[in-house]
């Protein structure tokens, strides 16, 4: 072989080791890149698993790192969102379940002393009357809050959803109004409406029915015998509004930013039945509507709790 073969040879000898030696090089180069890395996506891994968001990748670049980064944050995000609904249900169960155990006490308690004056053999026919009327009223008292809780916890904790569906209001009112009638005639109240009749709100109807049949038995209740109640509707751009009127006891300014209160009984309810639970349920079947509810006093028109719901 001469010896410029031999020359070229070892040239090329030594650019394929040099070659060989840069690729080993860029490959401990890139391993290390790689172990690197993978400690860094473990660290972040187990800082979110242990519910610490940290940042290892820079956001400011368009890398696989940096989406992926981005992505698990978002996951992470999802979760804790998930975790805090859970806690808030569980939260709400639970003070559900206390206020429930708190308000059947009392009608328990009572149940227990009538039964206990019943066994008396010195009572009169009078005195047993009495005592068995005021066991009924306890017994409606609790049938009262077990229907009233079922509604209010099949609807707070989505059990039962609500389908706002854009129909006719008239239809809805009228039913309630049916369902009251009987009561309000025994009362001697004349139910009148007023105003448009042939408007149209985003409601479920089934749910709906409940809100109003809430207001007028309410109205019914706490208004004077031989009055009349009012239902209005009336137009807005982006509502409608519906107001029930009784006359009554007057309801001051600061109270009607506690009737709404779940169990809150006004200072003219003590005499009347009742656990305090119809208008929360009324307002929180309107709020799932995306509507809402207020009440005021008018010196013409007397207690008015109003109803608005989309168009």
């Amino acid at each position: 072989m001469s010896r410029g073969m031999t020359v070229f040879l070892l040239a090329v000898i030594v650019i394929l080791m040099a070659v060989l030696a840069l690729v080993l090089l860029r490959y401990r180069r890139m391993e290390k890149f790689a172990d690197r890395t993978m400690i860094q996506v473990d660290d972040m891994l187990e800082q979110l698993i242990l519910g610490r968001e940290v940042k290892c990748f820079s956001e400011n670049e368009d890398t696989l790192l940096g989406k992926f980064q981005t992505r698990a944050g978002r996951l992470y995000d999802i979760h804790r969102a998930q975790e805090q609904r859970e806690k808030e249900l569980r939260d709400q169960i639970s003070r559900s379940v206390s206020d429930l155990v708190h308000q059947i006490n009392t009608p328990i308690a009572n149940i227990k002393m009538y039964s206990e004056f019943l066994k008396e053999d010195s009572l009169t026919t009078e005195e047993r009357r009495h005592f068995a009327d005021n066991l009924e009223r306890q017994a409606r008292k609790l049938s009262w809050l077990g229907e009233g809780f079922a509604k209010i916890s099949r609807l707070e904790t989505g059990i039962i959803s609500l389908n706002p569906e854009l129909q006719p209001v008239l239809p809805v009112v009228l039913s309630a109004v049916d369902q009251i009638s009987l009561k309000a005639e025994q009362h001697g109240n004349d139910i009148c409406l007023e105003g448009r009749q042939d408007l149209k709100a985003c409601l479920d109807r089934k749910w709906t029915e409940e809100v109003f049949f809430n207001l007028l038995d309410n109205a019914v209740k706490y208004s004077v015998p031989e009055s009349r109640i009012l239902v209005e509707f009336l137009e807005y751009e982006m509502y409608i509004r519906i107001n029930v009127c009784s006359q009554g006891t007057k309801v001051e300014r600061e109270e009607f930013a506690r009737v709404f209160q779940r169990f809150y009984r006004g200072k003219n309810a003590a005499e009347q039945e009742g656990v305090g639970l119809g208008l929360y349920l009324a307002r929180e079947i309107v709020n799932g509507q995306r509507g809402y509810m207020k009440g005021e006093y008018d010196s013409e028109k007397g207690n008015v709790f109003s109803v608005f719901l989309r168009r």
